[in-house]
């Protein structure tokens, strides 16, 4: 057994980031094409469409929490987190490239069916990798600060990995000569990325700090029961929820505003997104010292803020303006940097939080609960856009080559700009009721060292 300290060799960190690579690289191609392969590819109306993609999500309430407790229970010669490593990266890749092989030419309700049962194999698989694999942050380390530097390496792999999914994307869709073929290649490769950058994870962690824990009595209800009465840790997935929300918002609808709204070329798509992660990836260094300076709390804030004002200007913007968008994207970048290292950085101090209420470790039903608010998130948010779509008339079908009602090109429009703005705000105001900054941390730590 080795255990946790405040100085990771750089070579376990860039090691463990590159994990985060294929899991950025579905939730970029999810969030940002699975709604319109559903409605513009297998013509599903957007209703069902949502309906099909919330589905799944909503088995995660059962899975993720329950996937992070049995690996606290694990006892390998390997650690309790790098068995599901291996497994989950191994069929979570497999599984994703079957989504796209849903028969065209079946009826409705087949390619539902097809669709959702591919969807939900591959969300277990994601969950029996992704929450062993975010729990081993909070292992790792136990230093405050070096928790922000190791959730920065993890942000900036997150980064690279929508930038390759999300231009990569519109590439592959058009070098076939139809979308179907175009989705199910996306689905062949970045199925095989996503096997090969968790193996990479899982072999570079052999010697990462862990920590081994004698097995606590599991019970399902106790184990929600104390994430429920963590406050910290409620308040802050409160606030992840909505930000997830905002995001499964944006990312869902971006395709149609480009195509339906700002009539420019799909691949289009692919530079804006990378005028973002770009922008997002160098700001990440900034944000760090911005976080160990000032305070992760705080940082949040300023993110939150940035994001949710650049919503606004996509209300009056049209294709005279295109540059303007390359703007917006860029500085949405640079708070959404923000964003994501703070609420990374800050949830695995809430393990010790409640290990100073039970006298037991929860790292993996902590971020079990954490991955499936992410989940929840973006999926509601594709929900909400797929409802928001059918209240203003928008019809799904013929590829790209509809020509969407003013009032379906109106509710687009609304539904990119404000519907973000109003979930940002709301995270906003959550956020001020959390107050587990570093002083309350250390305080935190010393007791349970002296216990």
């Amino acid at each position: 057994m080795q255990k946790n300290n405040a100085k990771l060799p750089l070579s376990i960190q860039l090691g463990w980031a590159t994990g985060e690579l294929g899991v950025a690289a579905y939730i970029g191609i999810t969030m940002g094409y699975m709604l319109f392969f559903l409605t513009q590819v297998l013509e599903i109306s957007p209703v069902w469409a949502g309906i099909a993609m919330l589905v799944p999500r909503l088995w995660d309430v059962i899975t993720d929490p329950i996937m992070g407790a049995i690996s606290d229970q694990t006892k390998s010669r390997i650690g309790r987190r790098r068995p599901y490593l291996l497994i989950g990266s191994l069929s979570f890749g497999a599984f994703f490239a079957l989504i796209f092989f849903t028969p065209v030419q079946a009826s409705e309700t087949t390619k539902i069916i097809y669709f959702t049962l591919f969807y939900f194999m591959t969300s277990t698989a994601f969950t029996i990798y992704d929450v062993p694999y975010s729990s081993m942050g909070a292992e790792m380390t136990d230093d405050y600060k070096a928790r922000t530097t190791l959730t920065g390496y993890k942000m900036i792999a997150a980064r690279i990995g929508i930038v390759l999914s999300v231009v990569a994307t519109p590439w592959l869709l058009q070098s076939r000569e139809t979308l179907a073929e175009g989705f199910q290649l996306v689905g062949m490769i970045f199925g095989v990325f996503m096997v090969v950058t968790g193996l990479i994870s899982f072999f570079s962690t052999r010697d990462a700090p862990r920590r081994e824990t004698p097995p606590h009595k599991f019970s399902i209800k106790s184990e929600f029961q104390a994430i429920r009465q963590n406050k910290p840790f409620r308040i802050l997935w409160a606030v992840f929820f909505m930000q997830n929300l905002a995001i499964g918002v944006s990312a869902t609808t971006l395709i149609y505003f480009v195509i339906f709204v700002m009539k420019v070329d799909l691949t289009l798509i692919g530079p804006m997104v990378m005028t973002a992660a770009v922008s997002a990836t160098i700001a990440t260094p900034f944000w760090i010292w911005i976080a160990r300076r000032y305070g992760k709390r705080e940082t949040y804030f300023m993110g939150m803020t940035i994001t949710s004002v650049m919503t606004i200007p996509i209300l009056f913007i049209t294709s005279d303006y295109l540059i303007l968008l390359f703007i917006i994207f860029l500085l949405t970048g640079i708070g959404d940097a923000a964003n994501q290292l703070a609420s990374n950085a800050m949830v695995p101090d809430t393990v010790e939080v409640d290990e100073i209420k039970t006298g037991e470790r929860r790292e993996g039903s902590i971020f079990g609960a954490w991955a499936f608010c992410r989940k929840l998130g973006m999926a509601s948010g594709a929900f909400l856009v797929s409802i928001s779509l059918s209240i203003f008339g928008f019809e799904g079908g013929s590829g790209t080559d509809i020509i969407p009602s003013e009032t379906a090109v109106f509710g687009i429009r609304v539904t990119y700009a404000l519907l973000p703005f109003f979930l940002w705000i709301c995270a906003i105001f959550i956020l001020k009721k959390y107050n587990l900054d570093e002083e309350e941390f250390n305080n935190i730590k010393s007791s349970l060292k002296e216990g």
